[in-house]
């Protein structure tokens, strides 16, 4: 038996992963959301698995963060095994804006200001929240693993390769975040657990009506480097792929960041 804590778990990735893990009978699944009614599809999920449980966190909560951890130590008798930290802010007002827009425009450079901070709040300051509200438990597994959802986007190198220009705050606070799993892999290498930034591919979660132009808006751009790249990835193939890299995770790893394919090929 194998118990698994995704945050972010009402829809896109997180539902997948949730959907996914559900199937085998053995695991337990614990998906924390901030509203444990918002998702039909998660509540339905739970009520035909009982090897789901749902559970209220927001991550940017410590107190709600702490009760989950209580929660799940009270069904598994104080383990978790694997920690998947999914949930995120990802498009905020200042998603176009390009760091230059900013120059001379007071206006944008407020709107960029409260994104930053958002995604920081959402993406940084909630990995650090969540990860100690529920480390007790993962350092009293066997398995102890963490996983957190990263992006190639966060990859200086590639973002030049793509000329990446716009949704800043998302990008340079998922960098932040790569930096925050280096330093617990730093803290936990001899608690033997093993932590790593996994970005999930271009992944096709945005259903808005804005969404296909974007998806191929941001194909094209990719298609630069790589002309072979086909597109999105649905959550269900994320999700396959990423599951795929976590259990060939060792402790040699931690600290790593890596696509879902267990390199650095983030496409």
């Amino acid at each position: 038996m194998v118990s698994y804590a995704i945050t972010g778990a009402s829809r896109g990735i997180g539902f997948a992963f949730i959907k996914h893990l559900a199937q085998d009978p053995t695991n337990t699944v614990f998906a924390l959301v901030r509203n444990t009614t918002s998702s039909q599809p998660l509540t339905d999920l739970a009520a035909s698995h009982k090897n789901v449980h749902i559970l209220k966190a927001d991550v940017t909560s410590p107190t709600e963060l702490e009760a989950a951890a209580a929660a799940v130590s009270q069904i598994t008798g104080g383990t978790l095994d694997v920690l998947i930290e999914n949930a995120a802010f990802i498009i905020g007002e200042a998603a176009s804006f390009t760091l230059t827009d900013l120059a001379g425009d007071p206006e944008k450079t407020k709107i960029f200001n409260n994104d930053l901070w958002l995604s920081f709040e959402g993406n940084v300051l909630s990995v650090i929240h969540t990860t100690n509200a529920f480390l007790p438990l993962v350092k009293k597994s066997e398995v102890k693993k963490i996983v957190v959802i990263s992006t190639g986007l966060a990859d200086t190198e590639a973002v030049i390769e793509w000329q990446w220009k716009d949704n800043v705050p998302y990008g340079v606070s998922k960098a932040a975040v790569n930096m925050v799993v280096a330093q617990y892999s730093n803290a936990l290498v001899e608690d033997g657990v093993t932590i790593v930034a996994v970005s999930p591919g271009l992944v096709k979660t945005q259903t808005q009506d804005w969404a296909p132009a974007f998806y191929d808006k941001v194909t094209n751009i990719f298609r630069r480097s790589k002309p072979e790249f086909e597109g999105p990835l649905t959550p269900e193939e994320s999700v396959r792929l990423m599951l795929g890299t976590f259990e060939k995770l060792t402790l040699k790893d931690t600290g790593k960041f890596l696509s879902q394919n267990g390199n650095k090929d983030w496409l």
